[in-house]
This record gives C-alpha cells, sequence and structure tokens, in this order.
C-alpha cells in the first residue's frame, strides 16, 4: 500500500498525474 503511494506521488511528481487523480487513487487505495 505504501508503495503504491509512493509510485502514485512519483508519477504526480513527473507530472503524469494531477493533483486531483492523485487524491481519487489515493482515496481508493485507502478504502475510503
Amino acid at each position: 500500500m505504501i508503495a503504491e503511494l509512493k509510485q502514485l506521488k512519483e508519477l504526480v511528481d513527473e507530472g503524469i498525474l494531477t493533483e486531483e487523480e492523485f487524491s481519487a487513487k489515493k482515496k481508493q487505495i485507502l478504502g475510503l
């Protein structure tokens, strides 16, 4: 789970994902 979040954060840092997409995926991963 933590690894997934780190991977997502890297995608945001690289400009592949937006902050909104990151937040949505994070909630999905955390089951919120």
